[in-house]
């Protein structure tokens, strides 16, 4: 399951989750902003030991996030 985690404006990571998926990390991020008023919040997702940005209108926005063609 992947591992997601909310970082404040400042950088500081302030909490870590997994999820089955991102829908239910934006689920659980919005939980965590809700009462702050700073803009800067953001919410990244661990990709094979790398932490990259993810946007709730698809997916992953890591290159090495993206859904990989099967052979």
């Amino acid at each position: 399951m992947p591992e997601f985690r909310a970082i404040d404006p400042h950088g500081a990571v302030v909490a870590t989750k997994s999820f089955p998926n991102a829908e239910a990390a934006h689920v659980w991020f919005l939980g965590i902003v809700a009462d702050a008023s700073e803009l800067g919040w953001r919410v990244e997702v661990n990709d094979d030991g790398q932490w990259a940005n993810f946007d709730d209108t698809g997916g992953f926005t890591a290159p090495a996030s993206r859904h990989r063609e099967k052979r």
